[in-house]
């Protein structure tokens, strides 16, 4: 019984911290430093947000926000590139943060992957055409030659 009343406490300290707790993630603060943040486990965490109809998709929101954020600091990254080496650096800041925001919004920012489906066309000519000539061959009889 002791542990459905702290159960219900910590899922009350969420309730009251909503608001900010989908702000900070909006900003970026990764789920593990929430969790710390607002002193609960994993547990009470993700169950508190399937407790309420809705809050998974403003979870998921908050999700989106981050990855325009990630987006929008490529832009300024890439664009105060000075020198050469400079520009490596902004390449590997640049990579990490293409990659997080295909993570979180991959719909959005996720690599786009074509068919799965490879078609070797020359094959296919080939065998096209000996089909085409072994039809087309006509047996010569060699007997009705004359000498």
């Amino acid at each position: 019984m002791a542990g459905q009343k702290i159960t219900k406490q910590l899922y009350a300290r969420l309730d009251l911290s909503e608001q900010d707790i989908f702000e900070d993630l909006a900003t970026g603060l990764p789920v593990t430093e929430a969790i710390r943040k607002y002193q609960v486990s994993k547990r009470i965490w993700y169950g508190w947000l399937d407790r309420k109809p809705g809050r998974r998709d403003d979870y998921k929101r908050a999700q989106r926000h981050f990855a325009e954020t990630l987006a929008d600091e490529t832009i300024k990254i890439a664009d105060s590139c000075i020198d050469t080496a400079d520009a490596q650096i902004a390449k590997v800041r640049i990579d990490a943060r293409r990659w997080i925001a295909g993570k979180v919004d991959p719909e959005r920012y996720g690599e786009k992957q074509g068919p799965a489906v490879q078609i070797n066309l020359q094959s296919e000519h080939l065998q096209a055409l000996k089909d085409i000539n072994s039809e087309d061959v006509v047996p010569v009889n060699h007997s009705d030659r004359r000498e």
